[in-house]
């Protein structure tokens, strides 16, 4: 089903005498069976006549391309355009087309150059339809000058073949190992943001099959799959030191000190909490239900949940401000190791005999 936001799009650039049809990802996720909410448009209306026909964008617009958000959808609208030179990786120069096959020449790959019109009928002006069938990833032109163009289509295309079981073509995947040496030409965050997106698809084991680890700066010879970003990238020994958002990062960090430790138990999963020691198990193959079991028995979930205050037991037992923290921790882990109760009785016991 084509949202009618889209769809209205569609029939209102058709009513002034355009060609309009929506390209790219979402026709690929639609052929694949997958939601999305990003939609490109393309259509031989000029920029001027897309103003004029759906008025002008609050966003900013790139290239003659119009971005528009509307409801849960990001939707960019786009002039058929013929593309020539490359300028740091970006489009330079380019003119608009009245053509959609000149269009669908200029994308990058096979299954990002299919098209859809306001009923859902799939355009396939470059008879690319029956590769897509068999699961082939190609690119389209020669594979050598458009990842030269720009190489983050070599990490695009492990992606995608990634995430949707696609056979990558062998011109194309001798185009990335023979031109791996140029990704080094582009940002840490671009490549990260894409390396996310490979490991979250499975696709570790066909960066190493195209030799492009050491490239990357990676060492890890292999890696367990797991749901888990922050999980993935804990088993990776990276010399690149890769940007990271501050709350990936500390999720990393806390997985990396669990999986420092030969076991599980309730101590590990008190301090760190249960999700992060979900993912250390699933890492190291240890039982979920070990863990579930572990989770139920434990009788304290943090400090606070403790009978006696740190404020309380320094003035009921007179204790210095410098061993009280080594006395709370004791306490938290005789309660957690079922030593003692977490009862007043029990822990001024257990203060009075130490």
């Amino acid at each position: 089903m084509i949202p009618y936001t889209i769809k209205n799009i569609l029939i209102k650039l058709e009513e002034n005498g355009f060609e309009a049809y929506i390209v790219g990802g979402a026709v690929r996720d639609f052929l694949m069976g997958k939601k999305t909410n990003d939609f490109d448009i393309a259509t031989n209306a000029l920029p001027k006549d897309i103003i004029k026909i759906l008025g002008p964008s609050k966003e900013k617009n790139i290239y003659g391309s119009f971005h528009r958000n509307i409801e849960n959808l990001s939707i960019d609208i786009t002039t058929y355009r013929k593309e020539f030179t490359y300028k740091n990786r970006k489009e330079f120069e380019f003119e608009y087309t009245n053509d959609l096959i000149f269009d669908a020449k200029r994308r990058d790959f096979t299954i990002n150059a299919l098209y859809q019109n306001k009923d859902g009928d799939i355009i396939d002006p470059l008879n690319i339809l029956e590769d897509i069938k068999k699961k082939n990833l190609k690119m389209i032109g020669n594979p050598t000058q458009r990842v030269k163009e720009d190489p983050l289509r070599m990490l695009r295309a492990i992606r995608f073949a990634s995430m949707y079981h696609l056979k990558i073509d062998k011109s194309l995947e001798k185009a990335i190992k023979e031109e791996k040496i140029n990704l080094k030409k582009l940002s840490k965050e671009r490549i990260k943001k894409e390396l996310d997106s490979i490991l979250l698809a499975n696709g570790f084991s066909l960066l190493k099959k195209l030799n492009l680890l050491e490239t990357l700066g990676i060492e890890s010879k292999k890696i367990v799959y797991v749901n888990d970003l922050g999980g993935l990238w804990a088993q990776i020994k990276e010399k690149e030191n890769y940007p990271k958002e501050k709350n990936l990062k500390k999720h990393e960090k806390t997985i990396k000190e669990i999986l420092k430790y030969d076991t599980m138990n309730m101590i590990l999963l008190y301090r760190y909490g249960y999700y992060d020691c979900k993912v250390a198990c699933q890492i190291k193959s240890i039982p979920i239900k070990r863990l579930e079991k572990m989770q139920q028995k434990l009788p304290i979930r943090n400090r606070k949940e403790i009978v006696y205050s740190g404020k309380e037991i320094e003035r009921l037992f007179h204790i210095h401000k410098e061993e009280l923290g080594k006395i709370l921790k004791e306490i938290e882990e005789e309660i957690i190791l079922g030593k003692i109760k977490n009862t007043k009785e029990s822990i001024e016991n257990y203060i009075k005999e130490r």
